[in-house]
């Protein structure tokens, strides 16, 4: 019980958005639940096994916590029937770890698919203003759907969220040499200029080079050699 109390309250954590004072407020109201239910409430047997009959114990325990009008007790059975817990939270569901990952893989396709409808009704000037911001979507779910390998608590963390590809795109590197040597790169992408020239060309350059300094060798003997004129 208490590991799924732990588990529950670091998913909440995760998905906080950290820009929402709101949000903030709510996750420390849960970790004083979470702190009290942890060292301090004695759980019964009949609590222990009603709370883990759902997928997120805590969240329940919130809300039976909100609407509790004891003033020196927690009855949480009691509370459970009077907000109607088992209509209005989802139950815990033991499927496999296969089964969890093609979810997962199925929910991240229907996020970003459903994001690419909503562009449709775009303007083009609203498209080309928001192209960073696309391009990151496009970039994400193919590094998640193609090349990131979930661990299984990742797996199930993701599924709590209702759209996983937003929540990870919003925190996407917006500036690629922030994270990246990209100088180091350029530098390298500049050279291979130079390596790639062909040979023949090459040798044309080389030639002009020399055509050119020959001229203005010439030039410059010229001058010093021409006839001085004489004075009337």
């Amino acid at each position: 019980m208490i590991e799924r109390l732990d588990e529950c309250l670091k998913v909440h954590a995760d998905i906080l958005d950290s820009t929402d004072i709101g949000d903030i407020y709510n996750l420390q109201d849960l970790a004083k639940l979470h702190y009290y239910l942890k060292v301090e409430h004695e759980f019964t047997p009949a609590e222990v096994e009603a709370l883990l009959h759902f997928q997120d114990p805590l969240d329940v325990a919130r809300l039976c916590w909100e609407e509790n009008t004891h003033k020196h007790s927690f009855p949480i059975c009691e509370l459970l029937k009077e907000i109607d817990a088992y209509r209005l939270f989802p139950a815990f569901s033991p499927i496999s770890q296969k089964d969890k990952h093609s979810e997962l893989m199925k929910r991240l396709g229907q996020n970003y698919f459903a994001y690419m409808d909503n562009l449709k009704s775009l303007s083009n000037d609203a498209l080309i203003r928001n192209a960073r911001e696309i391009a990151i979507v496009q970039e994400v779910y193919a590094y998640l759907a193609e090349h990131y390998s979930f661990q299984p608590d990742e797996v199930e963390a993701m599924l709590r969220l209702d759209n996983p590809l937003h929540y990870i795109a919003e925190r996407w590197p917006k500036v690629i040499y922030d994270t990246f040597p990209v100088e180091d790169k350029v530098q390298e992408d500049i050279f291979e200029i130079s390596k790639n020239i062909p040979p023949q060309e090459q040798i044309s350059m080389k030639e002009r080079l020399q055509k050119a300094v020959q001229e203005a060798g010439r030039q410059d003997f010229g001058k010093k050699h021409l006839p001085k004129p004489q004075a009337r």
